[in-house]
């Protein structure tokens, strides 16, 4: 069987020109190097979801759930609340988000300082010296993995409102739910839409 493919390949070879076995070798090169990074991709795209299964997603991913999951509790809470208003109705509401938000996390920062006296004919002399190395700080959660102790965390900022309310072809409502959304998350008046439900 190898044999024969052998001399199929020899037999190939020997009815091609020099030329054209140089262009089918640089092709099959060629094909080979545009196809690895696919491959790559895609064991790397298997053990980030492998590490998403087990609940080690990657620091982006997981920042950007949790970005997800604390815009959609805006939502919920702020028409929950507008629902309760007089004359307002049933609404929906969709928050748009400035930024993601920013955590602080904890750092341990070790100071060292030591200093050295000698005494030469012409007088003493003295070195001192002073090193800080900032570690940070993990906790470690209920399954055993291991994350950075936050100390503090900024919300997202609100880029914008758009609230679709029954009552929202009301002139004095649309005012009301205006002002609502203007104190709760800081915004200006042309940031905050109010539509009438149909």
């Amino acid at each position: 069987m190898k044999s024969e493919w052998r001399q199929k390949l020899a037999v190939f070879l020997k009815n091609r020109k020099k030329e054209q076995i140089v262009t089918v070798l640089l092709i099959a090169a060629l094909a080979v190097v545009i196809f690895l990074p696919t491959s790559d991709t895609g064991k790397r795209r298997e053990a980030d979801m492998g590490a998403s299964d087990l609940g080690e997603a990657p620091e982006a991913e997981r920042a950007e759930n949790d970005t997800e999951q604390i815009r959609h509790r805006m939502e919920d809470e702020l028409g929950d609340i507008l629902s309760k208003v007089e004359g307002v109705g049933s609404v929906q509401v969709a928050v748009t988000l400035e930024t993601t938000g920013k955590k602080t996390v904890e750092k341990d920062v070790p100071d060292s300082t030591s200093s050295q006296s000698a005494t030469t004919g012409d007088g003493s002399q003295e070195s001192n010296s002073a090193a800080t190395e900032e570690k940070t700080v993990y906790t470690t959660e209920s399954n055993g993995a291991q994350v950075p102790y936050v100390v503090s965390e900024t919300l997202p900022q609100v880029r914008g409102v758009l609230v679709i309310a029954e009552g929202g072809g009301d002139p004095v409502i649309i005012e009301e739910i205006q002002e609502a959304v203007m104190a709760l998350f800081h915004l200006e008046a042309h940031k905050i839409k109010v539509m009438k439900k149909k």
